[in-house]
């Protein structure tokens, strides 16, 4: 897990190592164990290092790549990068981690290839020499943003992972081409410019987050998973190199036989991904997800094995109960630590800058806790990430898979006002638009009064677009439409807390077997489409997941209400400290800055109390895009 940044002048003109060095060096809690940076030209087809002393080399190299490493495979100076080949036509720096590298080694020791070091970077270089960018990435199984100069074809290529578990960001700043792991590393260049693009507010609102490769930030670029930027002379093309399984054959078995093939697949995910020649541990949330991964890692630990979680003191939001019981399966020595209130707040900033983004999930602060307090005993944690949204785990994946059949009820049910007026917001009109608004934080009339110049139509029209990528069933494309949307944003959220204390978190509920694997089950082994469950947001989605759970921690745990890691946010916007923030920071900027309608959310703040819960996410989404804007638009140097 490391960070990458660099840029390449379309005009020709000579790369700046100044620059460069202060792109790297904002980033460098993602990689605090060795830097490097290195100079190219496409048009001569030459590059240098730079050295220690980061003095300019002679000559014209147009191109600038900087990388900041963590050490995980391979702590020796061998593993440097940016990494060359043996005659230095070919560089490349890699973020992530790749769990099957190693099973090319003895082919690419065959075809000549002689290895320098134990690193996964050097076995992805052999990859990419030999097989050229579209027969490297095909066998890459693992998280990765890549960034490949190859002076033989005067080419620059950048690769983000199948699923976007790890970030790539980019822009064209005057003529200059900036690309990094952080947008923050933009901002060292003189011809870049932070500005809000207001085109995308209005999802941020609705979603609190933006979708596929837009920013809050003017011209930046998210790279989105499964894509690949090819960078010449003559400018930028991107185009997909994978993409989520559709139209896959249904396997023809048994639930049992399901469950098994699961839980082999899962195993050696887990086993492959705790390859490391540092300590690895687990993040434990007490959700059966991550409680599954710790319990399948166990058997590979042959003494104490730990894991990590979040507790808070109000039982009503802390998960203790349920990580005792996963951390006493799993024989785990279990670590806790306490989210408070002051923590929280002490935390904002810095967490925001970190983020590059609002701060969507205020539990964010949380993960940032649990990485700052487990980085002194482990430098890699596992984590469930992702198993929601591969084997339906919400419970709109339920209410869509049974929608065809509730649908036809509707006439009748509509003569019980309030059950009916719930059944049709449920399952009456369109049912592409009726996914994509179940997962909204911010109803079109409630954005509306938050936001009047809102277009909530032109938000929809981009998540459709999204959504209408998917060729399976219909179930199959509201997965599919998760994985490549909100799934990607719970990822970045991973990556940007853990980084930002030098942490690497790993998925292994996202191995491209796994997903391959959950992509051919019958729907029913994902979803169930019953109508006649008790507990139907728990019993009807992620069945096979959960009838795997259920051997080793039992019905109680595995079906009790989903917490999703709540933050009692209403308290803490009660509070002395906060009302002071609130007053006397953020609503006046909020009110200057004119993103949102200021008195909404000061009445909507000053009545949460007897509010519903909900109405908290009201505040929030206002108050993550405040404190984003200060740092990131008002004073960037920050």
């Amino acid at each position: 897990m490391c960070g990458i940044a660099g840029y390449f002048n379309l005009n020709g003109a000579n790369a700046d190592i100044g620059i460069l060095s202060r792109m790297i060096d904002i980033q460098r809690h993602r990689g605090p164990d060795d830097h490097g940076m290195r100079l190219f030209s496409l048009a001569t087809g030459k590059s240098v290092e730079v050295g220690k002393d980061r003095r300019q080399p002679e000559g014209i190299f147009e191109g600038a790549l900087g990388f900041n490493r963590l050490s995980i495979l391979d702590l020796s100076e061998h593993g440097h990068q940016p990494m060359e080949n043996a005659d230095g036509s070919i560089v490349i720096a890699f973020n992530g981690e790749i769990y099957n590298a190693f099973d090319y080694t003895q082919e690419l020791e065959k075809s000549g290839f002689r290895f320098r070091s134990h690193s996964d970077t050097e076995v992805i270089l052999y990859l990419y020499e030999k097989y050229g960018l579209d027969g490297m990435v095909s066998r890459l199984n693992g998280m990765f943003a890549i960034v490949i100069f190859d002076l033989r074809a005067r080419e620059v290529h950048i690769v983000r992972d199948q699923l976007g578990i790890k970030p790539m960001y980019w822009t064209i700043a005057g003529s200059t081409f900036l690309f990094s792991s952080e947008v923050k590393s933009f901002y060292p260049h003189p011809e870049f410019r932070a500005e809000i693009d207001d085109d995308h507010i209005d999802e941020y609102l609705a979603f609190k987050y933006v979708a596929g490769e837009n920013h809050l930030l003017k011209g930046v670029r998210q790279l989105r998973p499964g894509h690949c930027l090819r960078l010449t002379k003559e400018g930028v093309t991107v185009r997909k190199y994978w993409q989520i399984p559709d139209g896959v054959e249904k396997l023809n078995i048994s639930i049992t036989e399901a469950e098994e093939r699961v839980k082999n697949l899962l195993g050696k995910s887990v086993q492959s991904q705790l390859l490391s020649d540092v300590k690895v541990g687990c993040q434990l949330s007490g959700g059966i997800d991550s409680s599954l991964v710790t319990v399948l890692a166990r058997s590979h630990f042959a003494a104490e094995m730990d894991s990590f979680s979040i507790v808070f003191d109000d039982p009503n939001y802390s998960e203790e109960p349920w990580i005792s019981q996963a951390a006493i399966s799993a024989n785990a020595d279990s670590h806790r630590f306490i989210l408070t209130e002051d923590f929280f707040l002490d935390t904002l900033d810095q967490a925001t800058w970190h983020m590059d983004e609002p701060i969507g999930h205020p539990n964010s602060i949380g993960i940032w806790l649990l990485a700052q307090k487990s980085r002194p005993t482990v430098t890699v944690l596992l984590s469930g990430e992702g198993a929601d949204e591969v084997f339906g785990g919400y419970a709109r994946f339920y209410y869509a898979n049974v929608r065809r059949k509730m649908a036809p009820w509707l006439p009748v049910l509509k003569m019980a006002p309030k059950f009916g007026a719930r059944m049709e917001r449920q399952f009456g009109g369109d049912a592409v638009d009726g996914f994509i608004t179940a997962s909204l934080y911010q109803r079109p009339e409630a954005l509306a009064s938050l936001r009047p110049q809102a277009n909530f139509e032109k938000v929809m029209s981009r998540r459709r677009a999204i959504f209408g990528e998917g060729q399976a069933d219909y179930l199959g494309n509201c997965l599919k439409y998760d994985m490549q949307t909100y799934m990607v944003d719970l990822l970045i959220r991973q990556d940007k807390m853990t980084m930002a204390h030098s942490l690497e978190n790993r998925v292994p509920f996202l191995d491209l077997n796994l997903v391959a694997l959950a992509r051919s089950l019958p729907a029913q082994y994902l979803v169930s489409d019953s109508i006649s469950l008790r507990n139907t947001s728990m019993r009807g989605t992620k069945v096979v997941l959960k009838n795997l759970a259920r051997q080793t921690f039992g019905d109680g745990f595995v079906y009790r209400g989903k917490a999703g890691f709540s933050i009692p946010l209403t308290e803490y916007f009660q509070s002395k400290r906060f009302v002071a923030l609130m007053e006397d920071q953020l609503l006046p900027g909020m009110a200057e800055r004119d993103l949102v309608k200021t008195d909404i959310v000061r009445r909507t703040w000053k009545d949460l109390p007897g509010l519903p819960s909900s109405a908290s996410e009201t505040v929030w989404i206002a108050i993550a895009l405040e404190l984003w804007a200060r740092q990131f638009i008002d004073r960037p140097a920050a």
